[in-house]
């Protein structure tokens, strides 16, 4: 063991314990950082789901980061604002391997697409995170021995990190009973001991890391192909949810109780029965594509009261206009404002439509179009009308158009 420190003035000064950011019994084993709300929503839509659970507590044993690593797979699928937890304060399983995996997924080319259906969304999200992990789960053994090599690395990171807790620990008891009480020689050089022993372990942790990291990278290809898998299907598995609720839904995906049931039963018994999901293949996007429309149909929802303008329709004029009939010497006030449009008055958002687009003709001039065609008379009749309209309407609207200008 290299010896970093010889004397009790070299230990303080070095600030070895203030040099941690975090201990590792205080560790982070969640990447990504979440609100109190996305929290709830998770707790909700996960209660009851058995499959889960069983798959967690399967493989914590092998890996005690498991659980976070689910958690941090919803949370990129769902949350619309993704956010990561300071590097230094993760543990350094979650660090290497976690971080890997969530890197990989959150950096390849299938993310954004899976993205656009799972972001906001509890269910499709929910899904997608559970079919992801499902595909983990089974290949975890072989994700692992990437990982760790034919030595077991990971394995033996863990068992590091808590030695290093262990003897990080017992220096700082050392150091507070010293500065409470007088030390001797016998004191200091435990002390001594202690640090070095916690340095050189830090110093093997750090390297058992960087093995973990090559490790992966080396094996990446075999590790890319997993994960590949496992994000395909779980877009499949979003794409499914989704487009049942599209279709059969109830009403928006929010996190009331009832309602979150409801969507659940729905979608099992649309993924129970082929025939049911090739109608929401179809179904689900033609109600989406129509809900686009009308929302590029209108401007504002229709009748709605938003603020106050001035002006003279009676019709939603405030009450409190009118107070001033009440009052003779008042009324001629009330007139004016009237004639001069200064009543205070409901605002209210109107339909706005979009215009149909440019009308495009195509004009047949083929032998059958001419006059002594069969049928040659009435086509030749019938682009005579069209032109003249389209030549109506063109003037029409110039004319408008200019006068609208001039004002």
């Amino acid at each position: 063991m290299r010896r970093i420190f010889r004397t009790i003035d070299e230990v303080i000064s070095s600030g070895i314990l203030s040099n941690r950011s975090t201990s590792k019994s205080d560790a982070l084993d969640r990447i990504l950082k979440s609100t109190r709300l996305e929290d709830k929503i998770h707790a909700e839509i996960r209660k009851g789901d058995k499959t889960m659970d069983k798959i967690e507590a399967g493989c914590t044993a092998k890996l005690p980061t498991f659980p976070a690593l689910s958690r941090d797979i919803y949370q990129s699928f769902y949350s619309l604002n993704v956010r990561r937890n300071d590097e230094n304060s993760l543990s350094d399983t979650a660090k290497q391997f976690n971080g890997y995996i969530l890197d990989s997924v959150m950096n390849g080319e299938s993310y954004p697409t899976i993205k656009s259906v799972c972001e906001g969304r509890q269910l499709p999200a929910y899904d997608a995170a559970t079919e992801f992990i499902s595909n983990i789960a089974n290949s975890l053994d072989d994700l692992l021995k990437k990982a760790g090599g034919d030595r077991g690395a990971l394995n033996t990171l863990e068992k590091l990190a808590r030695q290093e807790e262990d003897l990080m620990r017992g220096l700082d008891e050392l150091l507070q009973k010293r500065g409470e009480e007088a030390s001797s020689p016998e004191d200091d050089r435990e002390i001594i001991d202690k640090a070095n022993k916690a340095a050189s372990k830090s110093r093997q942790v750090e390297a058992v890391g960087r093995q973990v990291r090559d490790n992966l990278i080396k094996n990446q290809e075999e590790v890319g192909v997993i994960l590949a898998h496992a994000i395909q299907t779980a877009h499949d598995k979003a794409e499914e949810t989704s487009q049942a609720l599209a279709a059969w839904g109830a009403g928006e995906d929010d996190a009331d109780p009832g309602q979150m049931e409801l969507n659940r039963a729905v979608v099992e018994r649309v993924r129970n029965s082929q025939t049911l999901t090739e109608v929401a293949k179809h179904l689900g996007r033609f109600k989406e594509m129509i809900a686009k429309a009308r929302k590029n149909g209108y401007g504002y929802g229709r009748g709605e009261k938003y603020t106050l303008e001035l002006g003279n329709d009676l019709s939603q004029v405030l009450t409190s206009e009118f107070s001033m009939l009440a009052i003779p010497e008042a009324i001629p006030l009330f007139l004016r404002k009237h004639q001069n449009k200064h009543l205070k008055q409901y605002k209210r958002r109107e339909a706005v439509f979009k215009g149909g687009g440019d009308i495009v003709m195509c004009l047949d001039e083929s032998s059958s179009t001419r006059a002594d065609a069969p049928w040659g008379k009435a086509v030749a009749l019938t682009i005579y009308i069209l032109r003249s309209l389209m030549e109506t309407i063109y003037h029409t609207h110039g004319k408008s158009s200019s006068a609208a200008t001039r004002q």
